[in-house]
C-alpha cells in the first residue's frame, strides 16, 4: 500500500517559503535589472547602477510583503480590513506588471513605436483569450467536481 504523500500549502511551511523566496528572488532581480537598462550606440545595453542595490532589496521585500498578506488571507484571522489590504496589493501588483513591461518601450525608436504597439496588442488580445479558455476549463471542472463527490471512504471504498 503506497502512503500519499500530499503536501499543500496550507500544511506545509516549507512550500509557503519557497513560494515567498522564488517570488522575491524575482521581483528582486527584475526591478534590479530595469536600473540597470541604459540606451547604447548598439540598442539596450546595461551599464552598472546603484540604483540597483536599493531595487533588489525594494523587490524582495514586496513580493514577499504581498504572499504574507495572501497566507494571512486564508488563515483564521481574517478580516475586511486584510482583505482591503490584499485587494489594494493586487492592484498595485498588476500596476507595476503593467508599468514593467512598458518600461523598455522608451528605448524604441520612434519610427518602430508604432510597430511594436502593435505586436504588444495583438500579444494582449491572444493571452487574454488563453487566459479566458484555461478560466473557463477550470470553472468546468470544479463544476463537475461539485456535482460528483468522492465516496465517503476514499477512492478505492475501504
Amino acid at each position: 500500500m503506497r502512503a500519499e504523500a500530499v503536501d499543500t500549502v496550507e500544511r506545509s511551511p516549507f512550500l509557503r517559503w519557497v513560494m515567498i523566496g522564488s517570488s522575491a528572488l524575482g521581483l528582486g532581480c527584475l526591478l534590479a535589472s530595469l536600473t540597470v537598462l541604459d540606451l547604447g550606440h548598439g540598442g539596450i545595453e546595461f551599464h552598472w547602477s546603484n540604483l540597483a542595490l536599493i531595487a533588489f532589496p525594494a523587490g524582495a521585500a514586496l513580493a514577499a510583503g504581498y504572499w504574507l498578506l495572501v497566507f494571512r488571507l486564508g488563515s483564521a484571522d481574517e478580516t475586511a480590513s486584510t482583505r482591503r489590504k490584499l485587494y489594494g496589493a493586487s492592484a498595485f501588483m498588476l500596476l507595476l506588471a503593467f508599468a514593467v513591461f512598458l518600461y523598455p518601450l522608451r528605448f524604441v525608436t520612434p519610427e518602430k513605436r508604432n510597430d511594436v504597439l502593435i505586436g504588444l496588442g495583438t500579444a494582449v488580445v491572444a493571452l487574454s483569450v488563453v487566459g479566458y479558455m484555461i478560466r473557463t476549463v477550470v470553472r468546468m471542472l470544479e463544476d463537475e467536481d461539485d456535482a460528483n463527490p468522492p465516496p465517503p471512504n476514499g477512492p478505492r471504498g475501504h
